[in-house]
């Protein structure tokens, strides 16, 4: 792939989107069963064939930039830990001594090694096991097979992406369809770390759907973005994943920067953060879209699926191009909170309306507009991996 190349072609179709106010449309309205949003039994198909069988992006790298930094996260009931080791890479390990189980670490933080609080068996950031207490009186121990459980981890474009299946065939660049090539554009892993927060939600496909239209924001966001918003999107497709761009013209809108400016511009002169535009989408359940309040930044929204059908967690991390600072992070701190409410007092208790008329079963189907193409490609790409034969590669799988 040429990624300038791409870009620049992506960047056309958007201009001549603009200047028509047109998008291009899905081929048809789709009907989606709304029990793939109750039924426990979808639920777990969910969480074993995606969550624990496709590259999931778990981080930033700017949250781990030294030797030993480390990050704790749980995902479809699967505790993780990542660290960078002393030769710079990330790992992703089962957060889990293999003594007996118990959790080695909490939170984020900085560690030359990790301990057991249990019995204080010790591991390197490699995750090899260093020693074990009272060696003699314990017994015959094989370092090599007490090693931490590592998953398929990679590292690209400043994001960081794991398979949680210690098995797995480490098929990244199948999987990610070249929009880690894309996203290098963004330098993510030379970006500030600012802050991240937790908001619970309803089931995780209702709160990532919000993400995957702009359908609603003149009207659900009216008091947050008002009335006069687009609420038109086009859609650019890279495998699974995906971008929408914002048919609109207003100058630093929350999708894009200033894209209209670029058709006064010969296109060789066209600058690589205007071609940027739009909200990324990484399949399965992240986007990120980019602000200007602050200084230049991206919210990353992460969803995940919570213990039950009906519950989610929405992980929001935000990340500057440079260390907010002064006036800057004021704004910074503004924007953050801006984005919290808009999504914790407006589209979660919206997705929480839906899941409880949906648990009712007297609503059996909803509807996915042809203006709703996004939506639609996601639950395609969905509806494949569920119901992929369980030995399928993930090459397999994205043949269709």
């Amino acid at each position: 792939m040429d990624v300038r190349q791409q870009l620049v072609s992506d960047a056309v179709e958007m201009l001549a989107r603009l200047e028509s106010r047109s998008i291009t449309q899905a081929p048809s309205v789709k009907t989606l069963d709304t029990v793939a949003y109750t039924d426990s039994a979808i639920f777990q198909q969910e969480c074993q064939h995606i969550f624990r069988k496709i590259p999931l992006m778990l981080a930033a790298s700017c949250e781990l930039p030294a030797v030993g930094d480390y990050k704790t996260m749980e995902v479809a009931g699967i505790p993780i830990l990542l660290t960078r080791g002393k030769d710079g890479q990330v790992r992703a390990f089962l957060n889990a001594c293999t003594h007996r189980g118990s959790k080695l670490a909490h939170d984020c933080g900085h560690a030359a090694r990790f301990t057991c609080p249990y019995h204080a068996w010790t591991f390197g950031l490699d995750g090899s096991l260093i020693s074990v207490a009272a060696r003699k009186a314990f017994g015959d121990v094989d370092a090599e097979a007490s090693a931490l459980i590592e998953f398929p981890t990679t590292e690209r474009a400043g994001l960081i992406w794991a398979i949680l299946d210690p098995a797995a065939s480490p098929e990244f660049d199948t999987f990610l369809s070249g929009i880690d090539k894309l996203l290098e554009g963004f330098n993510f892993a030379n970006w500030h770390y600012f802050e991240s927060r937790s908001l619970s939600g309803a089931n995780w496909k209702l709160a990532f759907d919000a993400h995957l239209d702009f359908y609603h924001l003149p009207v659900l966001h009216r008091n947050t973005f008002g009335n006069k918003i687009s609420n038109l999107a086009e859609y650019f497709y890279y495998g699974p994943h995906q971008r929408l761009g914002l048919v609109s013209t207003d100058e630093h809108v929350l999708e894009q920067d200033d894209l209209a400016s670029l058709a006064h511009q010969p296109q060789e002169e066209w600058p690589l953060d205007t071609l940027l535009f739009g909200e990324w989408i990484i399949f399965p359940n992240v986007s990120i879209n980019c602000f200007y309040k602050g200084g230049r930044g991206v919210i990353i929204s992460q969803i995940f699926p919570g213990r039950t059908a009906e519950e989610s967690i929405t992980v929001q991390m935000f990340l500057h191009e440079k260390k907010p600072e002064g006036e800057l992070l004021h704004d910074a701190r503004a924007m953050s909170d801006f984005l919290g409410h808009v999504v914790s007092e407006e589209d979660l208790p919206m997705s929480r309306d839906q899941q409880q008329v949906f648990a009712s079963g007297l609503l059996p189907k909803v509807q996915l507009g042809r203006n709703e193409g996004g939506v639609q490609h996601f639950h395609h790409w969905l509806d494949l991996f569920v119901n992929a034969p369980a030995r399928a590669s993930l090459a397999e799988i994205m043949k269709g």
